[in-house]
């Protein structure tokens, strides 16, 4: 069976292709939204971050 480059990568990699061109579209119709979500996902991490030093630095002020 001799098989050409080309095939044996679409074969193999087909559906890595599809899902990756699939996010780009999804990225592109959603961009705002996208970058809204990550934003307010940030800030809530940076939030929940600063909570969770002041809880810790004050058990540790309790001890």
């Amino acid at each position: 069976m001799n098989k050409t480059m080309g095939s044996l990568v679409w074969r193999q990699y087909r559906w890595h292709l599809v899902w990756f061109f699939a996010g780009v579209v999804v990225g592109v119709m959603f961009a705002h939204w996208l970058r809204s979500m990550v934003t307010l996902l940030g800030v809530a991490g940076v939030v929940f971050a600063m909570y969770f030093i002041w809880i810790s630095f004050d058990n540790l002020k309790k001890q």
